[in-house]
């Protein structure tokens, strides 16, 4: 089977979405499939690059230039232990890469959602990075170009 092809399905898994589109998209998460299970699924994923830092083994798949999606799984000692969260940075037409998180708490709801408003509060925070960057290359340009 074409290593595309199998990540994807391997990706629905964890999103039935995702399979269908052929791992044109980043994955998203099904919480319904538990922490092992979500676990279990990504370590299958062939493209992913896995590394641990800061509590959390995480694995990062992409396409490049258009989407970087990270999976990262607390490690026991975490307070919002055992969590799932996905952060996945999208390039907008815009050329401003887009952050978003989402997540699945099996553990302390009060950590989990510590977890959570950090992720939300990063996501804003690489977002208007990349926008000012974006404008900063812009006004570099000389005033014809493309």
């Amino acid at each position: 089977m074409p290593r595309a092809r199998t990540a994807a399905l391997l990706i629905g898994v964890i999103s039935p979405a995702v399979a269908a589109a052929q791992a044109t998209s980043p994955p998203t998460l099904n919480c319904v499939r538990g922490f092992d299970g979500l676990k279990a699924t990504a370590q299958e994923l062939p493209d992913a690059q896995w590394t641990e830092k800061d509590g959390y083994d995480i694995a990062t798949l992409s396409a490049p230039e258009r989407w970087v999606a990270r999976i990262a799984f607390t490690r026991p000692g975490h307070p919002a232990h055992p969590a799932v969260t996905l952060r996945t940075r999208r390039k907008q037409v815009t050329e401003v890469w887009t952050a978003d998180s989402k997540g699945c708490g099996y553990g302390d709801p009060s950590q989990f959602s510590l977890l959570m408003a950090d992720m939300k509060s990063a996501d804003a925070a690489l977002t208007n990075a990349s926008r000012i960057e974006v404008e900063r290359r812009k006004a570099d340009r000389p005033p014809l170009a493309p």
